[in-house]
């Protein structure tokens, strides 16, 4: 799977583009994938979901792990787990884990690809790739909401922690709440990270 207009209009429920208005919704999800900054976020002073934990939020209180020193520290990360699995309203037998990865400054990314011997160009061609949503390991974030600068995220740097611990902690903010088209873009690169079914992998049984 790749990040198509044909991709899109097969795997969005037909609910939200079936109306004239809600063409627009393609459209903006085409912009994104198109390198727009534009259209991520729901805008703060209208943001109905202010309050929430959303699968796909970014919230300061998360609390990752270091293996080198035993310690925890605590960093700014997207929520990776389904809306509804965190809901507090949900009840679970088995008290939840929140999943998240951490945002990481986009100039911070540019710089090790420097550091690694990568030409200007290079860099720029690879900064390019990942403002089009075309990484599938690294989801964009531009500017805007509460970012001061563009961020990326590293579907390979998963953590958790206890839903509990996190949603009572005294550090817990929000700084966005992803609009449907930077929503639905989440998903999906979600879904290629993780669940390519095309991997040429054959697993079926040799034959005796």
């Amino acid at each position: 799977m790749t990040l198509s207009d044909d991709a899109f209009k097969v795997s969005i429920p037909y609910y939200l583009v079936s109306a004239p208005e809600q063409k627009a919704f393609l459209r903006e999800l085409e912009a994104l994938r198109n390198g727009s900054a534009k259209g991520y976020y729901i805008a703060p002073n209208s943001d109905p979901f202010a309050s929430e934990v959303l699968q796909g939020d970014c919230w300061s209180g998360f609390q990752l792990f270091v293996f080198s020193s035993g310690t925890a520290r605590p960093v700014r990360g997207i929520v990776l787990s389904n809306s509804c699995d965190i809901a507090p309203e949900n009840g679970r037998t088995i008290p939840p884990k929140v999943v998240f990865a951490p945002v990481v400054k986009l100039s911070q990314l540019a710089a090790r690809f420097k550091s690694a011997g990568l030409s200007d160009p290079q860099v720029d061609a690879k900064i390019k790739a990942i403002k089009s949503q075309e990484v599938t390991s690294l989801f964009y974030l531009p500017q805007g909401a509460s970012l001061s600068e563009d961020y990326v995220v590293n579907l390979d740097d998963v953590h958790s922690m206890p839903f509990d611990a996190f949603n009572t902690g005294s550090t817990k903010a929000k700084h966005f709440t992803l609009s449907m088209a930077g929503f639905y873009m989440f998903v999906f690169k979600l879904s290629i990270h993780f669940c390519r079914l095309h991997e040429n992998v054959d697993r079926r049984p040799k034959a005796a």
